[in-house]
């Protein structure tokens, strides 16, 4: 699984709607009784059974939706000079429509950017730089953001992408549980907790016949701060789409500006 931006940290969220971990054990305090005795110690290597049927289940339906979109806020935090731990806040909208088309526009304090894909090009435009490029894509959405995954591109949710296409969240998990039950935005979801080789991350589920991931929390360890990556998604499974959401015409004065060169200021970016 793939963190979304932070300095020093890029969590793959292949492993949990965003996630990554670390190794021996970790204790938690669950708010209920029943809780706290599952949820002291994550051990190495095992998954809950509880825990993996809830990602089980979050996986088929998300892996069944042909359209939706996403609604995220999200803050993260940067770790500066003499340990001042500073949040950096984002909103990014994501709109799919399988199997091939794909459209992000974000908007937050470190950079704003817009991703488009068609089917047959992506495009990503950068307004601050007043730049874009556009490359030839994959066929299908699930090519793609593998392919964007490699190349280090980054894009909130790209890591719910992935697992809605052909991830698996677990592949680097070490140690996870079912926590218990807990209410986001009026919500009843259910509350995992994992950990990876340097991360612990958290996942929160809808309960009943819509499993969708609701809320994550990532912390990167052995940093100074322990910074963490937080974001709440709202959820929409019948958006509107226009003739327009998936084409990108440059605005006056944008300049276009070869991919490698967007690539590497995502990763370089702070």
């Amino acid at each position: 699984m793939k963190l979304p931006n932070t300095k020093n940290a890029r969590l793959l969220l292949s492993a949990a709607i965003l996630l990554a971990w670390t190794a021996s054990t970790w204790a938690q305090e669950a708010a209920a009784p029943a809780a706290s005795e599952d949820a002291a110690v994550i051990s190495a290597q095992v998954v809950s059974p509880e825990a993996q049927a809830v990602l089980d289940r979050m996986t088929s339906y998300l892996r069944g939706l042909q359209t939706f979109s996403i609604e995220t806020h999200a803050s993260r935090d940067e770790v500066v000079a003499l340990g001042y731990k500073l949040q950096k806040n984002e909103r990014s909208v994501i709109v799919v429509q399988r199997p091939n088309k794909l459209r992000a526009d974000i908007a937050g304090d470190i950079r704003n950017r817009t991703f488009v894909y068609d089917g047959t090009q992506l495009i990503m435009y950068s307004p601050d730089d007043a730049v874009f490029a556009r490359a030839d894509a994959a066929d299908t959405l699930a090519d793609l953001v593998g392919i964007l995954l490699d190349i280090g591109v980054e894009m909130p949710m790209i890591d719910v992408l992935y697992q809605a296409t052909a991830g698996t969240l677990t592949g680097n998990v070490r140690g996870g549980i079912l926590v218990g039950e807990s209410t986001i935005d009026g919500v009843v979801s259910d509350h995992l907790a994992f950990r990876q080789a340097n991360i612990d991350w958290q996942l929160w589920v809808e309960q009943g016949d819509r499993p969708l991931p609701r809320k994550v929390l990532i912390t990167t360890r052995y940093e100074v701060g322990d910074p963490q990556y937080q974001a709440i998604l709202h959820w929409n499974l019948k958006p509107k789409i226009h003739s327009s959401t998936f084409q990108f015409a440059p605005p006056k004065g944008a300049t276009e500006i070869p991919l490698e060169a967007v690539a590497s200021a995502e990763n370089g970016a702070p």
